[in-house]
């Protein structure tokens, strides 16, 4: 009886509470937006082509399909030199100098084979363009643009990040596959 009463006055008092308004409601959800949508892409690209880079022995980093098409190294170096370039041009922001950035795509993509240096230029390259992306304000994302010739929204060229990152995992599971790694996140499938 004594646990009958207890419970309904602790119920009582709930209803009373809450019809006050005593309780806290919930906050609402955050609001999706363009930036929000894409960067949650871009992370989910970025983890798997880390993921790769990372399982991809160092002995490997030289290898290429064929003469004269990107070694593994390099197809890894030219993901991050989308993510400087093609991030510039979208968001108007520089890269910044502590990454020897230059629009010598050829140069850039052959500076190194040592998998460590990759791993930190690949992550700093994905720091940057999701900052940059980030940093461009709601109300500028239909300004124009000039992206390789044509003239664009920066919401259409910071789409072309996710893109050209896209297509280069899919060139680097060929490779990774080609040397017989398994891209990790594929392993319990």
């Amino acid at each position: 009886m004594k646990t009958t009463r207890i419970l309904a006055v602790c119920l009582t008092l709930g209803l009373v509470a809450g019809a006050a308004g005593w309780t806290q409601a919930a906050a609402p959800a955050a609001k999706s937006t363009f930036q929000s949508d894409l960067l949650g892409q871009i992370e989910y690209i970025q983890k798997q082509v880390m993921e790769l880079e990372e399982a991809v022995p160092q002995d490997k980093f030289t290898w290429r399909p064929a003469p004269g098409v990107r070694s593994i190294a390099e197809a890894y170096l030219h993901i991050a030199y989308g993510n400087y370039g093609i991030g510039h041009a979208a968001t108007g922001k520089m890269p910044p100098a502590t990454a020897g950035f230059t629009p010598d795509r050829a140069k850039w993509d052959t500076q190194t084979t040592d998998k460590a240096a990759i791993k930190k230029i690949l992550q700093a390259s994905f720091d940057w363009v999701k900052d940059s992306i980030k940093s461009v304000p709601e109300k500028d994302l239909d300004k124009k643009v000039s992206f390789f010739g044509h003239d664009m929204s920066s919401r259409a060229a910071m789409m072309v990040v996710a893109n050209h990152d896209s297509e280069h995992l899919g060139q680097s599971i060929a490779y990774a596959r080609a040397n017989k790694v398994t891209p990790p996140w594929s392993k319990a499938e």
